[in-house]
């Protein structure tokens, strides 16, 4: 006798559906937020999602903040895992939180935020892979947001090379601002695992740009990584005295990698391609660096 397979009522049975499953991933980014949250009526997207190689993306969130949020605590579980290389450079499962403190802080109201259009940049092959939870808390511990990640990068074609025996070494961050940078009086600093920045602006600001000339330290030769990110806020930042205080972090990391060591200046521009700050990463004064 002849043999006839079952009948097949259920979806996950048609070979066309396996290809669409396979597409149909997480956003990259979402929000994961409830009703009673401050920030209300969020959009968070990246477009285009998933991101591809080479391909320009950007981060839109938008919503509605229901009161001035000045202090607060983020907390964050979150895995990740960045290979350079073809070697494993960062493998991190981190559960921890932070307490922050904002001054003039973020105000009441409609708020959007734009990063982008940011092209990653080619010279580094590689791949990184972000997924988890990251939540905001005001002052009283009302939740603000909720962002879910699931971020899958490639960053380019992946040849294997050398990496240096000592890694990650110590990062330090001094200013590199001129006379007539449009923030001034800028200081860092971390005491206690509190981490302070602060400055004066003279100007408000909503338009703005970093922009990134960095060396990375993961082999013989540092790969240099130029990098610009176009950045939209509104409401903005205000004229006068701005401060920011984080930490210090508590909770549970674990980390099979050592994060490569990263060299150069970031510079920070307003809409009309003028300096706002500048800061220099590099090692902190006491480590040595072997690569």
């Amino acid at each position: 006798s002849s043999h006839h397979p079952a009948p097949c009522h259920a979806t996950p049975c048609h070979p066309l559906s396996t290809i669409r499953g396979a597409t149909s991933a997480a956003p990259s980014i979402s929000s994961c937020g409830s009703p009673t949250d401050i920030f209300k009526h969020v959009s968070m997207a990246v477009s285009p999602d998933p991101v591809e190689r080479g391909t320009p993306f950007t981060i839109t969130v938008t919503g509605d903040l229901g009161t001035d949020l000045t202090s607060g605590t983020v907390s964050w579980d979150i895995d990740a895992k960045v290979s350079v290389f073809g070697h494993s450079v960062v493998d991190k499962a981190s559960k921890q939180s932070s307490p922050f403190t904002l001054t003039p802080g973020a105000r009441a109201g409609p708020s959007k935020l734009v990063v982008g259009p940011i092209t990653l940049p080619g010279e580094v092959p590689g791949s990184a892979d972000i997924s988890g939870k990251v939540i905001v808390a005001d002052g009283t511990g009302a939740q603000v947001a909720c962002v879910a990640l699931e971020f899958h990068l490639v960053l380019g074609q992946a040849n294997t090379a050398p990496l240096p025996e000592a890694l990650g070494a110590p990062q330090g961050v001094t200013s590199c601002g001129k006379s007539g940078d449009h923030m001034q009086g800028v200081t860092f600093g971390t005491v206690g695992g509190v981490t302070t920045v602060s400055g004066t602006l003279d100007e408000d600001v909503s338009e703005m740009s970093f922009h990134a000339a960095l060396e990375l330290h993961t082999g013989i030769f540092p790969v240099p990584i130029s990098l610009s990110v176009p950045v939209s806020y509104s409401p903005g930042l205000q004229k006068g005295d701005v401060m920011a205080k984080v930490g210090p972090t508590q909770g549970a990391s674990e980390s099979d990698g050592a994060i490569p060591t990263v060299t150069g200046d970031i510079t920070w521009t307003d809409a009309n391609k003028q300096e706002i700050a500048c800061i220099s990463v590099g090692p902190s004064a006491d480590s040595t660096i072997v690569v």
